[in-house]
């Protein structure tokens, strides 16, 4: 039986213990393995990130947790190494107060413009590329997203777009696919202590920043 939502933090205010709420078709964030320290969050929703998109993807959950935790959204380092999805606020923090949606900033870092960085990842794609993709202008592709014609003196090159007018290079997430990851961890709260010099207090190595050498 799931537990109430009334429930006062304070009846269990142990680290070890986090209240989930699922909407319809909300999947419980999972560990890949034993030992992995991220749990998995998936997609509560379809959603397409056309290139140089930044999309909200809901994960369809909410927490509570108790005061001296948090939770951090990660990206996944498959999905980093073979897409161009990036989670832009990385690591994004949820905080022990927060009730509301868990979701996650995705970005779509592609070219819209051109398709040969697509391609090399997606060479089977050329044997039915001309069926797959169409060329329009750069100007038509503006004007059906904004609305706007570009302004005078912009460059208009050619955009591939699929037959739902989406550009090569798009991103395609589907319910239910594992989109980041969620880390808890502990927070420290100092106290602030205000001196007139920090250097003058512990060890202080000087520069920052690349000082210490690129290698």
């Amino acid at each position: 039986m799931a537990a109430s939502k009334e429930m006062n933090m304070k009846d269990s205010d142990v680290k070890g213990v986090v209240y989930i709420e699922l909407e319809e078709g909300a999947v419980i964030p999972t560990r890949a393995s034993t030992h992995a320290a991220g749990f998995d969050l998936c997609a509560a929703e379809d959603a397409v990130i056309e290139p140089c998109q930044t999309v909200l993807v809901s994960t369809g959950i909410r927490l509570a947790m108790p005061p001296g935790l948090e939770a951090q959204v990660r990206p996944r380092s498959g999905l980093s190494l073979r897409t161009k999805l990036r989670i832009s606020n990385s690591p994004g923090t949820i905080d022990a107060d927060y009730r509301g949606l868990v979701s996650v900033i995705c970005e779509n870092t592609a070219s819209l413009f051109d398709p040969i960085p697509y391609l090399l990842k997606h060479p089977e794609e050329l044997n039915d590329f001309n069926k797959r993709y169409k060329g329009i202008p750069a100007a038509t592709y503006f004007r059906n997203r904004t609305g706007r014609t570009l302004p005078f003196g912009i460059q208009d090159p050619t955009v591939f777009v699929d037959a739902n007018g989406h550009p090569i290079g798009s991103l395609y997430i589907r319910k239910g696919d594992r989109i980041a990851q969620l880390i808890f961890a502990e927070v420290a709260v100092p106290e602030f202590v205000i001196v007139d010099d920090v250097t003058s207090i512990g060890s202080d190595r000087g520069g920052g920043f690349g000082s210490t050498g690129m290698r």
